[in-house]
């Protein structure tokens, strides 16, 4: 079991993932796609038509984990720049999960284990679905000071 914390007035419950669904439209939507594709100079157009259809395979596979989930930290390797983010004060939660739960790294490119040394420098994404064996979920009271 791997312990791992989180930021948020929610504690371990699942979040729609608004924000992070909107930016990868342009994975999704083909006509997102042909707009974002148009403002981009001409001479980096390719490169980065191909980029984005690398990235648009895997995040449509992966489109349904993406809409709830949570994001986490390895306890002891946060990263407080991960949280500029967040503009008020938030509680600090701490649960453990097993070291095989699958996970997404930061940008949503691939998946790993929650055991990967990228969660222990980046955190990752927890889709809902991999949160059924969450186990000894507390609210960290002495880390809240850490997120002002």
């Amino acid at each position: 079991m791997i312990k791992v914390i989180r930021y948020s007035v929610n504690g371990f419950e699942p979040q729609y993932q608004s924000h992070h669904l909107a930016e990868n439209q342009v994975c999704v939507n083909e006509d997102a796609a042909k707009e974002f594709l148009a403002s981009v100079s001409e001479g980096l157009r390719p490169i980065i038509a191909s980029t984005l259809a690398e990235n648009s395979k895997f995040i449509k596979a992966h489109w349904e984990d993406f809409q709830n989930g949570i994001w986490v930290f390895i306890d002891g390797h946060k990263n407080n720049q991960s949280l500029n983010h967040l503009k008020n004060k938030v509680p600090c939660w701490s649960a453990e999960l097993p070291d095989d739960t699958e996970v997404y790294d930061v940008n949503w490119k691939h998946t790993m284990k929650l055991s990967d040394p990228e969660c222990l420098a980046f955190g990752c994404y927890i889709p809902a679905r991999n949160l059924k064996d969450i186990q000894n979920i507390q609210r960290v009271i002495k880390l809240e000071k850490e997120n002002k």
